[in-house]
């Protein structure tokens, strides 16, 4: 005599967000979503195929089908990695120049320490300092709150002190380090450390423009 299975309840779902979703066809739709389950310590990321149809009232509604895949969060980050940046709209182009050859070569410590020499470069070519002031004292003369050439001796004084201690902090945090020894940092470090000096560019690009116009 058969023993009758036992049917295991299906997993509640207690988180469900929807983080993109695309039309494949005008019947059919890709959805990608972070699902975390009762119970379970892990969150999983499923790519799905949906499908279209109409619900009680004939509205239509997309429903999921068997056609997908369903992998643990970490494991999908671990996947797409590097692959899903843009570093032409991410970085700045100097960066994108001078310092991302090096991050795909994976020589992470020579990358960071390229895109901060491009920031100390640009410092000392608009403020018009000597080459002997480098480093932290050069980014402490030319934000000087009261004497600087970058400083904006129009934005509050809690401003001004606030843009000065970030260019001198990260040369001193990321470009010393890098100048001085073999730092062991990984893609993900090196990579938000290169956006960090994209963004100090930008406000110096932002600085140069403020300069010319008439």
């Amino acid at each position: 005599m058969r023993k009758n299975k036992k049917i295991k309840p299906k997993p509640t779902i207690e988180i469900q967000n929807i983080l993109a979703e695309t039309c494949r066809r005008s019947y059919e739709m890709l959805r990608l979503t972070r699902v975390k389950y009762s119970g379970n310590p892990y969150a999983f990321i499923d790519l799905r195929l949906f499908q279209r149809g109409s619900d009680a009232e004939g509205k239509d509604i997309y429903y999921p089908t068997r056609k997908g895949v369903q992998i643990k969060e970490d494991q999908f980050q671990c996947l797409i990695g590097k692959w899903t940046l843009v570093p032409e709209l991410l970085f700045h182009r100097l960066i994108y120049k001078k310092a991302y050859p090096a991050l795909k070569r994976e020589e992470f410590d020579t990358a960071v320490f390229n895109a901060f020499k491009a920031v100390e470069v640009q410092v000392r070519k608009l403020s018009c300092l000597p080459a002997d002031d480098v480093g932290i004292k050069l980014m402490r003369r030319a934000f000087d709150i009261e004497t600087g050439p970058l400083t904006d001796i129009g934005a509050p004084r809690a401003e001004r002190e606030g843009l000065a201690h970030l260019f001198a902090g990260a040369i001193s945090c990321f470009k010393n380090p890098h100048s001085h020894r073999d730092v062991k940092i990984d893609f993900n470090d090196a990579f938000e450390m290169l956006i960090i000096a994209s963004h100090l560019l930008r406000i110096l690009d932002r600085k140069s423009s403020e300069n010319k116009a008439p």
